[in-house]
């Protein structure tokens, strides 16, 4: 029989359907067979060779004089920053004396993990994805220092389905002007329950899910990750620290280290047992000027894209997902590689 479940960091309801659950061969359908890429791509500009097609650099390594990584201000960015920032830019206006409109203030930049086309998080050197996470570290702290900017988002788009435009491997960041009633809501329904109860509620989730143990995946030093038991999306996973921490930008050279390591895992495990499919990540943090408060903590969540959201999903909110977690991380425990 299905269940609904709640999700306790957010009030969110889902329904898992045990009665349809599916395996992971099910979903090969949905991951469809990836040609092999070149190397080099010329007409690429995120390519070597094709520098002069992207922006100046706002964050590079550099390996003598070839770079490794960069990070360049997005061409099709939804959002910008000029040089100059008139007080009208940043006021907000009413529109038909009941609509609230905001110029489209802020900042866009990809992370270029590679210089090569063909290249993927899974299978690069454990150095070369703590670089990626150090990157995410680095521009995050650099773009939050605009006092100007309520928000900065990390994200990695993979595959088409995912949302992703370019085959190069990359991420991206976007720091906005105004917050989300999503982040917003999940800030105050985690402040409420600290109010409440009077401790963290992700720190009080992530001691259960360690004492339950069949939603667990992987722990490593300082961090877990599980299939969440409202999980939205099958094969669903939150990578989250086990000491609290709410704000991304506080973290360690060593916990850098230990992260890259524990998301390549994840990520390999899911491209093994699901036969390489599209998938999103993204970290959830509170906004810098809120600082490493008590009532939150950071994580990432990890989507692979099996499935869409139909009408009831967008019609309710409430997501239908029809692999229950408990499964999910047990098929994910036992993949090796």
């Amino acid at each position: 029989m299905s269940e609904y479940r709640q999700n306790v960091v957010n009030g969110e309801w889902v329904i898992i359907s045990s009665e349809r659950a599916k395996r992971p061969a099910d979903y090969a359908s949905t991951a469809k067979n990836k040609t092999a890429l070149p190397e080099h791509n010329p007409d690429c500009p995120f390519c070597t060779g094709n520098e002069h097609k992207c922006q100046t650099s706002t964050y590079e390594i550099k390996n003598g004089n070839s770079w490794i990584l960069r990070s360049v201000p997005n061409i099709f960015a939804a959002v910008s920053r000029p040089e100059q920032i008139p007080d009208t830019l940043l006021q907000r206006q009413r529109v038909s004396k009941i609509h609230l409109l905001a110029q489209g203030y802020g900042a866009a930049e990809v992370i270029i993990e590679s210089p090569k086309h063909n290249a993927n998080l899974v299978f690069m050197e454990k150095s070369e994805v703590y670089e990626i996470i150090k990157s995410y570290k680095e521009r995050f702290i650099a773009l939050s220092h605009d006092p100007n900017i309520a928000m900065v988002n990390i994200f990695k788009n993979y595959g088409a389905t995912a949302g992703a435009s370019l085959e190069h491997p990359h991420s991206q960041i976007i720091a906005t002007h105004v917050l989300s009633t999503h982040i917003t809501d999940s800030l105050t329904y985690a402040r409420r329950a600290f109010n409440t109860y009077g401790t963290c509620i992700f720190c009080d989730l992530i001691k259960r899910e360690l004492e339950a143990g069949d939603r667990v995946v992987t722990v490593s030093k300082h961090f877990i990750a599980f299939c969440p038991f409202a999980a939205r999306y099958p094969y669903e996973v939150r990578i989250c620290p086990l000491k609290h921490s709410a704000l991304f930008g506080t973290i360690s050279t060593e916990e850098m280290e230990d992260l890259a390591s524990i998301l390549q895992v994840i990520l390999k495990k899911i491209y093994i047992l699901l036969k390489d499919p599209d998938y999103n990540y993204y970290f959830r943090t509170v906004p810098t000027p809120d600082g490493d408060v008590r009532y939150f903590h950071w994580h990432i969540a990890i989507t692979p894209r099996l499935m869409k959201p139909a009408g009831f999903e967008l019609g309710t909110g409430i997501y239908i997902n029809t692999t229950p977690p408990e499964l999910s991380a047990e098929q994910l425990r036992n993949v090796e590689g």
